[in-house]
């Protein structure tokens, strides 16, 4: 009988992979593909969490699994559970009271963002067909997509698409926004400044991205620009 990859557990809520640490890694990756493209249908727009268990992963390795799961099945993934012990409970509580509450609220049909709690390296990429607020730095060399908008409260310096889906409406924004490239629908602008670190070069200026007469521009974040970007995201101005 052939060895198992992975065994997968599931709430609600959180999603546990737990690995063979026998197996070798990419069979694993195209295992876990297969079992959630057979599953598609069953994770069919859900929202949950996912934890990984049995074997030490590194950080793109945690993406090229979620990359495996998302692109397989239509499950979006909201973040990464870490695997401190002393914080995983408290982690799946949150998880379970925010998720509940959005649920519960009267907004629930309504798509809300994909919340990610920490930073993407070099090399990682965050996909997700909401919008997404990432609560950590973008790295250089990782990327974030979103057929939304995308927030990012950090410092962001690898490569940003928001509106993915052609909306021009959708807008990015960053306590430091200095992206290697950015685009919004079918706008896109490149720099010309290839840093590989982040260093403290740039001051913490909260800017944002958006689409105004058919150009991509930049502006400082304020109370009153947010109100304008998010009335326009929803229409109405």
């Amino acid at each position: 009988m052939a060895e198992e990859s992975f065994e997968l557990k599931s709430n609600k809520y959180v999603l546990t992979l737990i690995l063979n640490p026998s197996v070798p890694y990419e069979k694993m990756v195209s295992d876990i593909a297969a079992k959630f493209r057979r599953s598609a249908r069953f994770f069919r727009g859900g929202q949950m969490a996912v934890q990984f268990r049995g074997r030490e992963l590194t950080q793109v390795q945690e993406t090229e699994i979620v990359d495996a799961i998302t692109q397989n099945c239509q499950l979006d993934i909201t973040c990464i559970i870490e695997s401190d012990p002393e914080r995983e409970e408290q982690q799946k509580e949150a998880i379970v009271r925010a998720m509940t509450s959005v649920r519960e609220s009267s907004y629930a049909k309504e798509p809300t963002a994909a919340l990610v709690t920490r930073s993407l390296a070099a090399g990682e990429k965050y996909s997700s067909l909401r919008p997404v607020v990432l609560l950590g730095d973008l790295q250089p060399g990782a990327e974030i997509v979103s057929e939304g908008s995308i927030l990012i409260w950090g410092v962001a310096m690898g490569v940003i698409r928001a509106g993915s889906g052609g909306d021009e409406s959708a807008f990015a924004a960053a306590l430091v926004l200095k992206p290697s490239e950015l685009s919004i629908a079918s706008h896109r602008a490149v720099s010309a400044i290839r840093k590989k670190e982040i260093t403290d070069d740039y001051p913490e200026k909260a800017t944002a991205a958006f689409i105004s007469d058919g150009h991509l521009k930049f502006e400082p974040v304020s109370a009153g620009a947010f109100r304008h970007l998010f009335r326009k995201a929803e229409g109405k101005a």
